[in-house]
């Protein structure tokens, strides 16, 4: 993936625009793993940034998208919500897992 295309995937989940994991979660209230895939390897590719202006804007948008993903799976669980997300994954302790790798990498460069 080039560095370009991770950008515009960071910005697309920031901007919750449509074909990313952030949209179909607000907007669908579904799972993509696709989108999860995609939105994991551009954090990758952005790890290895280095111009720190950037970097700094880059860090807030992961952030933010980092925190959303976990807030959506959170109200997934709450009984007393009417949030619910299709296609939830079984194994979503490993797709939580590789969320926290990526953020770690990205932070630690």
């Amino acid at each position: 993936m080039l560095f370009k295309d991770a950008t515009e995937i960071i910005d697309r989940n920031y901007m919750c625009r449509e074909n990313s994991l952030v949209y179909d979660l607000h907007e669908k209230s579904r799972f993509s793993s696709c989108h999860f895939w995609e939105y994991y390897d551009s954090v990758m590719v952005l790890a290895k940034e280095t111009a720190s202006e950037q970097r700094m804007e880059t860090a807030m948008k992961i952030t933010f998208i980092y925190q959303y993903i976990l807030k959506t799976m959170l109200f997934h669980f709450d009984d007393g919500d009417l949030f619910h997300i299709k296609n939830f994954p079984a194994d979503y302790a490993e797709y939580l897992e590789r969320l926290d790798g990526a953020v770690d990498a990205y932070f630690r460069g």
